[in-house]
C-alpha cells in the first residue's frame, strides 16, 4: 500500500489528553538539612538580614522562601526551647535562621556580633565571650511543604516554615500556564498522530525488523502555521510530521552474522515476537523512539560528511517522511496529492512563515536565508523543515513525540537528552518496565478475578508474561524530574473505550 493511501485512511483515535502527573506529586520526598539559629536584637533585624543576605547570596536553585528568617521566642517550636531558651534571653531577643548551605561558623559569628541582644539580667554573669553570638544547630526541611497540614506540622515540629501553593508546585511538576497551553494545543490532533504512530508500528512488525511499536515527531511550529494560514490541518496534518520510526530491534547484525530479520523471511511478525530472548532484541538504539530521534539528528548534521555514512536503515514510511524534509513550496491550501516518486514534485509541503521560524538559543530574529536554497527556490523560501546545525537546529528542541508504546528507562533517558519538548502515548500503551508514567491509571480498567469472580482495579502493569496485573508496582516519571538536566511534558491518551486494558497486557511483555 503506498504511503499516501495509508495517510488518508488514517482514522483518528477518540479520546482525551491527560497530562502524566509527576512522581514528586505521587511520591513527595522529604528532605533535611542543617541550619544556624542565633538570637540577635529584634531592632537590629532589618540590619542582620542585609548583612546575611551580602556575605552569603541565597542559591536561587535551592530556594529556602518557604523557611522564615525569623522567629520570635513565642512562636518557636516546643522542642527547640531547652536549646534555644535554656540561657533564659531577654524579651529583645528574636532568633535568626542561617539556611544550608552553612557557612563557616567563626565568619558568621563575627558578622552577627554587633547584634549581639542586650542580657536578659544585666547584673548575671555570662559564660559566653563578651560580644559572640552563640550559633545553635538545628534540623530544617529544605524542600517546601506541599500542604497547610505539612506547614503545620514542620512548624510544630522543626521551624516555622511558610506554605505557598505556587512555590510547591513550582518545585515538583510543571507550570501550570504552560501544561495547560500544551495540552489544548495538542489535544485536537494527538488522535491521528497516535493512529498513525500504530500503522508505523504494524509496518514494522510486518516487515520482520521488529516489534509493532511506533513513533511520531511532529514540530508545533509547522502546526500553528497551518493553524494561522487556513486552519485546514485536517487534510495537512502530514506536513507537520518532520520524521517517523518503527522498531528494528532484530535488523542488527552480530559478529558479521545474517540479523534475525534477514534470518525471517515471509509476511507477517518475525517468529522472534512469540518470546522474550534478550540475545535477539537488540538494543534501545533500534527501539522506535531512540530511532526517531537518530533520524531527526542526521537531517541536523546535513551537509557533514561522516552524515551520509551513518545514514540509518529506513522503512518506505521512514524513508518517505525523510524525504519531506528537504522540501518547500508556496504556502496554499494543498490536499493529499497522488504519491510522486520524485520528492522534488511532492505536494503538501507549505512553508514555515517567519514569525515560526525557529532560531538559535541567542538569536531573537528568524534564521536569514540566502538568496537560493538548496531546492533553488527564491529567497523568501523558509528552507527544510529540520533545521541543519548551520541554521541553529539543536537536537529535538521544541518538537513534540507521539509513541503506540510507554517507552523504556533508556529511551526515556534518550528523550530528555534529546531535549523534546513533549511526549504522548495512549494509557493502554504502558509497558511494566516503562519509564513516563509515575503512578496507577487515572481511570482505572477492571477485571475479573477467576478465583474470586470479584472486579480488581487494573493499575496498568503486568506481569512478567503479561497475563495479570501486578499491585505495588514502582513508577519513575522520568519525563518530569526536578534532578535532572531537561525535563519533557509528558501526556498519557484515555480513549472513550478501553475495554481490552493496556496494550501490554496483550502477549509478551518487553521493553519498548
Amino acid at each position: 500500500m503506498e504511503v499516501q493511501e495509508v495517510l488518508r485512511g488514517v482514522q483518528p483515535l477518540v479520546g482525551e489528553v491527560t497530562p502524566i502527573r509527576t512522581v514528586q506529586e505521587t511520591q513527595p520526598a522529604e528532605e533535611y538539612g542543617n541550619a544556624y539559629v542565633a538570637g540577635v536584637n529584634v531592632k537590629s533585624a532589618a540590619k542582620v538580614i542585609k548583612v546575611l543576605d551580602a556575605a552569603y547570596p541565597r542559591d536561587s536553585a535551592r530556594p529556602m522562601n518557604h523557611l522564615r528568617r525569623f522567629a520570635k521566642q513565642n512562636n518557636l517550636p516546643e522542642s527547640l526551647h531547652p536549646i534555644l531558651l535554656q540561657d533564659n534571653p531577654s524579651p529583645q531577643t528574636i532568633f535568626v535562621l542561617v539556611s544550608p548551605p552553612l557557612p563557616e561558623a567563626a565568619q558568621l559569628q563575627e558578622l552577627l556580633a554587633p547584634y549581639v541582644p542586650p542580657p536578659a539580667d544585666p547584673d548575671a554573669q555570662s559564660s559566653d565571650p563578651a560580644g559572640q553570638v552563640k550559633l545553635h544547630t538545628i534540623k530544617v526541611p529544605t524542600l517546601p511543604p506541599l500542604s497547610t497540614a505539612q506547614a503545620e506540622k514542620w512548624s510544630k515540629e522543626l521551624w516555622p516554615v511558610v506554605y505557598n501553593p505556587a512555590a510547591a508546585r513550582a518545585m515538583i511538576s510543571p507550570p501550570v500556564q504552560v501544561l495547560n497551553r500544551t495540552r489544548d494545543f495538542i489535544q485536537p490532533d494527538a488522535g491521528r498522530y497516535l493512529a498513525f504512530a500504530q500503522k508505523v508500528a504494524e509496518e514494522a512488525e510486518r516487515s520482520g525488523w521488529g516489534r509493532g511499536v511506533g513513533a511520531v515527531v511532529v514540530d508545533p511550529d509547522i502546526v500553528a502555521r497551518i493553524l494561522d494560514a487556513d486552519g485546514d490541518i485536517d487534510s495537512r496534518w502530514p506536513e507537520t510530521i518532520v520524521a517517523v520510526a518503527g522498531d528494528a530491534r532484530y535488523a542488527r547484525r552480530e559478529g558479521g552474522n545474517p540479523s534475525t530479520a534477514e534470518l525471517h523471511t515471509g509476511p507477517g511478525p518475525n517468529p522472534a515476537t512469540e518470546s522474550y530472548n534478550a540475545d535477539l532484541e537488540g538494543g534501545p538504539d533500534l527501539h522506535a523512539l531512540m530511532r526517531a530521534a537518530e533520524i531527526v539528528a542526521y537531517k541536523r548534521r546535513a551537509g557533514d560528511p561522516a552524515a551520509e555514512a551513518d545514514k540509518p536503515l529506513l522503512s518506505p514510511f521512514e524513508s518517505y517522511f525523510l524525504s519531506q524534509t528537504d522540501l518547500t513550496a508556496p504556502e496554499t491550501e494543498t490536499e493529499l496529492g497522488p504519491e510522486s516518486e520524485s520528492t522534488d514534485e511532492s505536494t503538501g509541503i507549505s512553508p514555515v512563515p517567519e514569525k515560526y521560524q525557529k532560531t538559535g538559543p541567542h538569536d531573537a530574529q528568524a534564521v536569514p536565508h540566502s538568496s537560493t536554497t538548496e531546492q533553488g527556490e527564491g529567497k523568501d523560501s523558509p528552507g527544510p523543515r529540520i533545521r541543519p546545525r548551520s541554521q541553529g537546529g539543536y537536537l529535538c528542541t521544541d518538537l513534540d513525540v507521539y509513541l503506540t508504546h510507554e517507552p523504556c528507562l533508556c529511551c526515556c533517558m534518550g528523550l530528555l537528552l534529546s531535549r523534546f519538548r513533549s511526549v504522548t502515548y495512549p494509557q493502554r500503551g504502558r509497558m511494566v518496565m516503562g519509564g513516563l508514567a509515575s503512578e496507577p491509571v487515572v481511570r482505572p480498567v477492571p477485571v475479573v478475578d477467576e478465583n474470586t469472580e470479584h472486579e480488581q482495579q487494573y493499575d496498568g502493569s503486568t506481569t512478567g508474561q503479561g497475563e495479570t496485573p501486578k499491585q505495588g508496582r514502582l513508577y519513575y516519571g522520568l519525563h518530569w524530574r526536578k534532578e535532572l538536566n531537561w525535563r519533557a511534558l509528558g501526556f498519557e491518551f484515555v480513549e472513550e473505550t478501553e475495554e481490552q486494558g493496556p496494550l501490554a497486557a496483550d502477549g509478551v511483555a518487553f521493553y519498548a
